[in-house]
């Protein structure tokens, strides 16, 4: 090689290193895990079977919109991360099918809460 590529050779890997650089600190600049509580639910039918695809909201107290939506899973669960830290939300139900409910919860820190709704269908049990 000529000394002119040599020089092109070495600028283009300082180049690349200086480039690398950055990446290699990426895992000391990974940000902790944020701080949570873990909202875990279960919809079931007023029988006490498992109901899947029910949409849950989860609302902060004080919010007109939900924050959260999630919908139950084929064993009927759900799960939400919420802030650590003490507030007040609604956990409600939002199924075009059942009778909807909605559970007040309280969160103090990181914690895990835990909801059960039992949905009847809409109609069941009203005499006409």
């Amino acid at each position: 090689m000529t000394h002119a590529v040599h020089v092109v050779a070495s600028v283009l890997l300082a180049a690349l290193l200086a480039g690398m650089a950055p990446l290699a600190g990426i895992e000391k600049r990974k940000k902790e895990p944020e701080p949570h509580a873990l909202l875990l639910g279960t919809t079931f039918t007023a029988e006490g079977f498992s109901l899947p695809g029910i949409p849950v909201a989860v609302t902060r107290k004080g919010d007109k919109k939900p924050k959260w939506r999630v919908t139950s899973d084929s064993r009927g669960e759900f799960a939400v991360r919420l802030p650590a830290g003490q507030a007040l939300y609604q956990v409600s139900t939002e199924s075009k099918a059942h009778e909807n409910q909605a559970q007040e919860i309280e969160v103090q820190g990181e914690e895990l809460v835990t909801v059960i709704f039992r949905l009847a269908r809409k109609g069941e049990g009203k005499k006409e």
